[in-house]
C-alpha cells in the first residue's frame, strides 16, 4: 500500500473513532433465506419470510432500492406485513417536491400468504409522471398506523423499448482511499453527492448501482454510520435506483454483519425486475458464508467473488422463467470473467465462477454490468457484453478517474455505453451547475459530447416560454407552477436556460 494511503487511513481512523454510533436504524429485519420457488410479482421476484413483527406495518416492496416503474392505469402488487386491520389506504406523494402531489391509489384486492400481505393497486389515469413516495395506512381497533417508503414509485408517461439508464458503482461512503485523489471532495462525501447532482440533470429512466456503496473496513461499528449516510445520500436521486451489494457492503466486523444491514436498509440481496421487455437480474456476488466474510478493521480475508448454490439455483430458475424476453441484463459487483484468487488472503478463487458463466452463456445474457476494480473495461465474450465501470469516489490507478456510464437502449438493444472509445465512462465534475435562480439555470458542459438535461422550475403561475430547449410538462398547484424543461447543452460550452413570461 502507498505510504500516503497508510497515513490517510490512520488519520481518518482517529477522526472516525470520535463519531457517535448511536444513530437510528430501521427496526425491521429480514432473513437471508429466499424461497426455493420465488413468486413473480411484476418487477419483484422473491420475498422474505419470518419478518420481525415489532412494527405494526412494514412495506417490503416497493422501496427506494427496488422501486416499481409504471404508467397511468397500470396495476402492481404491494408486498407488506402488518397486524390485522379493518381498513387499508394507499397513497403516493411526489418525492421531496415543493408542489406535492398526493394521490390515492385504488385497491383492487388484498390477499395473504405465509405472513405476507399483497395489495393490488392501480395508478390513476391522471397521475402526473414523477417519482413518488408510497404510504400505507391501516386502521385497526380504533387506532391508525402509517409507514412510508421514499422514492418507491416512478410513474412514466409511457414505457417502451427505447430508454436510458446510468450504471455507477463503488460509491464507497466512508472510504478514506479517495482522499489520495481529491481530499476536499471526499470530506462530507461531496464526490458522491456531486455524482447524484449530475445524474439528476441527465435524468435517465433509472440508475443501477453495482455494489460497494459503503466501506466497512476502518473503525469499530462504522457500518452503522455508513449505511445510514449512504441511504440518506441515495434519497437525493430524482430518478429510481436499483442496487446490488459488493464485498465492502458485506464484511462481518465488530459484531456487525454488513449483509444484515443491507437487508435492513435496502432489502433482499438478490432479485430481478423488468423494464418493458428487458429482464434485469441483480445478483449478490459477495455471497460468502459468514465466517469467510470476517474481518478485523482493515484486515479482511476474502474480498473476491462468490455465488452460493442457493442463489445459483434461483438465477437458473429466474432465467428460465424469462426466456421469452427480448433482452436480459445482469448486474453484480464482481466481473465473472475474472478470477479473484488475488482478492483473498487464503487463496479462495471466484466461487462458482464457471457455473455463473455457463448460465450467462447458455441463456444468451446480453450484458453484465459490474465494478470492484475502480477502472473502466469493456469485454465481449460469447456475444455477451461485459461492462466494468470506474469508481464514484474511491482510489484508482493508471488512466482511471471518478465517473459513471450513461447507457442508451433502442428497440430493446443496448446501442451506446462508452463516453469515449474504447471503454471509457463519463468523468464526473465535467457537468456543473454554475448558477441557479427561480427562472434560470446556468449549466457548464466540459465534456467533448453534447448532453441533454432536464430541469424543474417552480415559479408563479403564468404563461412562460423558454429561450432554449422546450417545456415538456407543467404542474399547477395553488398559485405556483412546476415547469419541466429539457435542453441540449453543446460540448464544451456553458448555457443559461431562462424562463420568460409570454407577452
Amino acid at each position: 500500500m502507498k505510504q500516503k494511503q497508510i497515513l490517510f487511513f490512520l488519520t481518518i481512523a482517529s477522526i472516525f473513532l470520535l463519531i457517535p454510533t448511536n444513530l437510528s436504524l430501521p427496526t425491521h429485519q429480514f432473513t437471508d433465506t429466499p424461497l426455493t420457488e420465488p413468486i413473480s410479482f411484476q418487477t419483484y421476484k422473491e420475498y422474505y419470510q419470518n419478518l420481525d413483527t415489532s412494527e405494526e406495518i412494514i412495506i417490503i416492496y416497493p422501496r427506494s432500492s427496488i422501486p416499481v416503474i409504471v404508467t397511468p392505469t397500470q396495476s402492481f402488487i404491494i408486498q407488506f406485513q402488518s397486524i390485522s386491520f379493518d381498513s387499508l389506504f394507499v397513497t403516493m406523494t411526489t418525492a421531496y417536491d415543493s408542489l406535492a402531489e398526493n394521490v390515492q391509489l385504488p385497491i383492487e384486492s388484498i390477499t395473504e400468504e405465509q405472513n405476507i400481505k399483497y395489495a393490488t393497486v392501480t395508478i390513476p389515469e391522471d397521475a402526473v409522471p414523477e417519482l413518488y413516495n408510497i404510504t400505507l395506512t391501516i386502521e385497526a381497533e380504533g387506532e391508525t398506523y402509517s409507514t412510508t417508503r421514499p422514492r418507491s414509485i416512478s410513474v412514466k408517461e409511457e414505457i417502451d423499448g427505447s430508454y436510458t439508464f446510468v450504471h455507477l458503482t463503488d460509491f464507497h461512503i466512508g472510504d478514506p482511499r479517495g482522499l489520495t485523489e481529491n481530499f476536499k471532495e471526499i470530506i462530507g462525501w461531496k464526490a458522491a453527492r456531486k455524482t447524484v447532482e449530475e445524474i439528476n440533470l441527465l435524468n435517465p429512466d433509472f440508475v443501477i448501482i453495482s455494489g460497494d456503496l459503503t466501506f466497512g473496513q476502518l473503525y469499530p461499528f462504522e457500518y452503522t454510520f455508513e449505511y445510514q449516510t449512504c441511504y440518506e445520500i441515495l434519497q437525493d436521486f430524482d430518478v429510481p435506483t436499483f442496487l446490488c451489494p459488493g464485498n465492502h457492503d458485506g464484511y462481518v466486523q465488530t459484531f456487525q454483519d454488513g449483509l444484515k444491514l443491507w437487508e435492513d436498509y435496502f432489502g433482499p440481496l438478490y432479485y430481478s425486475f423488468d423494464y418493458h421487455n428487458t429482464h434485469f437480474l441483480s445478483i449478490n456476488s459477495y455471497d460468502w458464508p459468514y465466517k469467510a466474510r470476517l474481518g478485523f478493521s482493515y484486515l479482511v480475508f476474502n474480498w473476491g467473488g462468490s455465488i452460493q448454490q442457493d442463489q445459483l439455483a434461483w438465477i437458473e430458475n429466474d432465467l428460465a422463467s424469462h426466456s421469452e424476453t427480448n433482452q436480459t441484463i445482469m448486474m453484480m459487483h464482481h466481473n465473472p470473467l475474472w478470477n479473484t484468487t488475488k482478492d483473498s488472503l487464503v487463496g479462495n478463487g471466484y466461487y462458482n465462477q464457471e457455473a455463473i458463466l455457463n448460465l450467462i452463456r447458455s441463456n444468451n445474457v446480453d450484458a453484465v454490468f459490474d465494478g470492484h476494480v475502480h477502472y473502466d473495461d469493456i469485454t465481449i465474450d460469447n456475444e455477451t457484453l461485459y461492462v466494468t465501470t470506474t469508481t464514484v469516489s474511491s482510489s484508482f490507478s493508471g488512466d482511471a478517474y471518478w465517473g459513471y456510464r450513461l447507457i442508451s437502449v433502442e428497440d430493446e438493444s443496448i446501442t451506446e455505453y462508452n463516453y469515449q472509445e474504447p471503454k471509457y465512462s463519463i468523468p464526473s465534475y465535467q457537468i456543473n451547475i454554475i448558477e441557479e435562480q427561480q427562472k434560470s439555470i446556468t449549466i457548464e458542459n466540459n465534456l467533448v459530447k453534447p448532453i441533454t438535461i432536464q430541469h424543474e422550475f417552480v415559479v408563479p403561475i403564468d404563461d412562460y416560454t423558454v429561450n432554449t430547449g422546450e417545456i415538456i410538462q407543467i404542474r399547477e398547484k395553488n398559485d405556483m407552477a412546476a415547469i419541466y424543461i429539457t435542453a441540449t447543452i453543446n460540448a464544451e460550452t456553458t448555457e443559461t436556460i431562462t424562463l420568460s413570461q409570454s407577452d
